[in-house]
């Protein structure tokens, strides 16, 4: 047995050495791409909006009565909100939770909905049929609708919104993973695995998970904006990011009822949140078609 375990090639290897000879030829393409370089952009920006959140502490969250709803000045490149904040400091603020949005929620939700994917296609049986019901009976619920239901249960804040998110999100990848794996365990080399006794948890971890990094990769790009945009309508419903933290979505909420006395509250913040959700679309888009053997070389 050992000896054939010796000879038997290590799909997971091979998909690992496959990566590496094709990582090359998809950064080229990545590279070449303007969906890619107009996405990481703005990723760039946001990132260094994060690091920099810090600093505009006190511009976000202190008030000031002498600059109530100004509109943009030098002092106040986007002018000020209700309470006489910066706005412009306050969208800056707002990227720090995109980014636990996208690091946080979506994480959780790849993680978790991966493990249930390769579970359910691999084992399938009694096991599959169970979670996919379930799988089946949370996506019956409209995202949207099931994260205010889970919110509102656990109340408003940051980590209960990113954990609705998660919940809602794990459902999909548990779904594309599976559809993954069901198409996989037939393939030769599982079935070699399993006839010279590989334990199931290796054959998963090593044969089949590999040749599902390139889908996971650009699904979770594409969850990126699902998971931005749930964030910030709970925001936008008083239900995410609480006072005196700023949110996209909450900025929004607060400023379409001042939309006459000062339209910079709204279009700022809405702006961020529009060009935030187009870069997420757009690197995945490039991701898609770099990580596709017979997409176009050339954009």
């Amino acid at each position: 047995m050992s000896s054939e375990n010796s000879t038997l090639p290590d799909a997971g290897a091979a998909g690992a050495a496959a990566a590496e000879g094709v990582s090359r030829p998809v950064l080229r393409r990545l590279l070449r791409d303007r969906r890619f370089l107009a996405g990481a952009a703005v990723v760039i920006f946001i990132v260094l909006g994060s690091a920099l959140g810090p600093l505009f502490r006190d511009a976000m969250t202190t008030p000031d009565t002498d600059t109530l709803m100004s509109g943009p000045s030098a002092a106040h490149p986007f002018g000020t909100d209700e309470l006489g904040r910066d706005i412009l400091a306050r969208v800056v603020g707002g990227s720090v939770v995109i980014l636990q949005v996208a690091a946080v929620a979506v994480g959780i939700s790849l993680v978790a909905g991966t493990a249930l994917g390769l579970l359910a296609g691999y084992r399938g049986g009694w096991v599959d049929a169970v979670l996919m019901r379930v799988v089946d009976g949370l996506m019956a619920f409209p995202l949207l609708v099931l994260a205010l239901t889970i919110v509102a249960a656990l109340g408003p804040g940051l980590r209960n919104a990113l954990i609705a998110i998660a919940v809602v999100l794990t459902p999909r990848f548990a779904r594309v993973v599976r559809a993954e794996v069901l198409s996989l365990r037939s393939r030769e080399w599982v079935s070699a695995a399993r006839i010279v006794g590989v334990p199931s948890r290796a054959v998963m971890l090593r044969h089949l998970l590999p040749h599902l990094s390139g889908t996971l990769l650009v699904f979770a790009a594409l969850q990126l904006s699902t998971a931005a945009m749930a964030e910030a309508s709970l925001s936008f419903l008083g239900l995410g990011i609480q006072p005196p933290d700023s949110s996209w979505g909450a900025m929004v909420a607060s400023g379409v009822t001042r939309l006459e006395t000062n339209w910079a509250m709204a279009v700022f913040p809405g702006l961020a949140l529009l060009l935030t959700i187009a870069a997420f679309n757009l690197l995945a888009d490039a991701l898609r078609d770099a990580l596709d053997a017979h997409g176009p070389e050339e954009v």
